[in-house]
């Protein structure tokens, strides 16, 4: 049985008007920050968006300090687009981010942020909650303002 998908009500995603917590996203339809097929960033809508639960959640923690909490089951992208579930992750993991840095510059937050991909620190169980899936028009990925893509 595959495990519930789904991101945390207070979790934002990166929309064309700025972060948006995904609760707020039902009805109403936004255009959300992905990665376009070309590999090139682009917005495409979010449709479709539905609650459910209460579902195992985890937070998978980042070297940056900024956290998402999600369904075990929600993919994550790690480095070469490669979707993993929220509770396969584990510490040193790169995930897809929406940026990259030029080789040599160090980001305020440290050296551990510079990579070319933000860095999975934990993943850590945290209780049952609500959760809400929708669907990406095209792409089916979305970036959470943590800087991190996921699956929809």
């Amino acid at each position: 049985m595959e495990e519930a998908r789904g991101l945390a009500a207070s979790c934002m995603v990166e929309t064309a008007e700025g972060p948006v917590p995904i609760a707020e996203t039902p009805g109403k339809g936004f255009p959300v920050l992905t990665r376009l097929p070309s590999g090139r960033l682009g917005f495409r809508q979010l449709i479709k968006v539905n609650a459910a639960g209460p579902v195992p959640l985890v937070r998978v923690v980042l070297t940056t300090g900024h956290a998402v909490l999600a369904a075990r089951g929600h993919p994550f992208y790690r480095a070469g687009m490669r979707p993993v579930p929220a509770a396969e992750l584990g510490p040193g993991d790169p995930l897809e981010t929406a940026f990259h840095y030029p080789a040599g510059y160090v980001p305020g937050a440290g050296p551990e942020a510079a990579g070319p991909w933000l860095v999975v620190r934990a993943v850590e169980p945290a209780g049952e909650g609500q959760v809400f899936t929708g669907t990406v028009h095209e792409t089916h990925a979305l970036f959470v303002t943590a800087g991190v893509l996921c699956g929809e």
